[in-house]
């Protein structure tokens, strides 16, 4: 039996709304998957003074109804 992955979705955080921006820009060109939504949220730790981003990208890897690739995923 075939297992396609269809679609992933992660969480990153960055520094600066300049490097999730350019997340965004590198997974709209990306060949390997169609990013399907893209956000981020500003955040603010007031215990280290610091203020950061986390990123949300949603990646369609495969099509429901007509699955073309075998994906392995490898997690470190």
């Amino acid at each position: 039996m075939a297992a396609y992955l269809l679609n992933v979705t992660e969480k990153y955080r960055v520094d600066t709304i300049e490097e999730a921006l350019k997340m965004r820009d590198e997974a709209q060109a990306s060949m390997d998957f169609d990013l399907q939504s893209f956000g981020y949220v500003t955040k603010v730790d007031k215990k280290f003074d610091e203020e950061y981003q986390v990123v949300t990208l949603k990646k369609v890897i495969n099509i429901e109804k007509a699955p073309e690739s075998g994906v392995k995923v490898h997690y470190e």
